[in-house]
């Protein structure tokens, strides 16, 4: 990495990020582009690059997911664009061509295929503890697949998700390297997540029993490099982004 693009330390957590340098073309073409303002957010400064934390994958994962980026279908809820950009990191220089999938929940908490799933008090939600038969196999709401570009980036429009018991609110994420498959979830702000449940279609539900500081998963299996960084208002919508340095072989 050349001498120019080396940033020092911006907090104590900066040991953990890998930053990587250069500006994108953007007058390049690409099949599925990423557009302009998410790339300049995925390459500016602020964001670096979090080491990968690797976390569950969860009970609501389905296989062969479409090839979209918008994932929303006739799902409600406050837009969301999320950015992702994935770097290797072992060296910094841009994972083209992965399939990123992400699959997330609606605003009342259900993910697309399953019936909802209400955990007794203090009940994880792990896929030991939930029925994972595929109740409505049409469905495809919050799921998709993209690939990186040659920069590493991909993006996907969709909305902020909904809670359901036991878990903070997140989205799934999936890398597939190859032989590897990286999984983790993105995290929100819980001021935000606030704000967005006080409108609706997500009002008028019981108040959520967990965040992040509170969700076992975000705490044992490292979620704090996994919060988007968001832009936006409720009413105009958000925009998150994240990049991520991922290794080759789990760590």
């Amino acid at each position: 990495m050349d001498d120019q693009h080396q940033r020092p330390a911006a907090s104590a957590r900066h040991d953990r990020r890998h930053d990587v340098g250069g500006r994108r073309d953007l007058s390049r073409a690409y099949a599925r582009p990423v557009e302009d303002e998410l790339v300049e957010r995925l390459m500016s400064e602020p964001v670096g690059c979090a080491l990968w934390p690797e976390q569950t994958e969860g009970p609501y994962h389905r296989d062969a997911p479409l090839e979209r980026e918008d994932i929303r279908e006739d799902r409600p809820g406050v837009p969301l664009r999320l950015g992702l950009r994935l770097v290797a990191a072992e060296d910094g220089t841009p994972l083209a061509g992965v399939p990123v999938e992400v699959w997330q929940a609606d605003h009342e908490g259900r993910y697309s295929g399953f019936r909802p799933f209400r955990a007794q008090p203090g009940q994880v939600v792990t896929s030991d503890s939930v029925p994972r038969d595929i109740v409505a196999a049409d469905e495809t709401f919050l799921r998709g697949v993209q690939r990186t570009d040659a920069d590493g980036m991909c993006a996907f429009r969709t909305v902020y998700p909904g809670w359901y018991s036991s878990r903070a609110v997140h989205i799934h994420v999936q890398a597939h390297l190859g032989e590897r498959t990286a999984t983790t979830q993105l995290y929100f702000a819980e001021a935000i997540t606030d704000d967005v449940f006080a409108v609706p279609p997500y009002a008028g539900r019981p108040r959520r029993d967990t965040t992040t500081e509170t969700d076992s998963i975000f705490i044992e299996e490292d979620g704090t490099d996994a919060v988007l960084r968001l832009e936006g208002s409720v009413t105009q919508g958000y925009t998150g982004v994240l990049c991520f340095a991922v290794a080759a072989d789990r760590r």
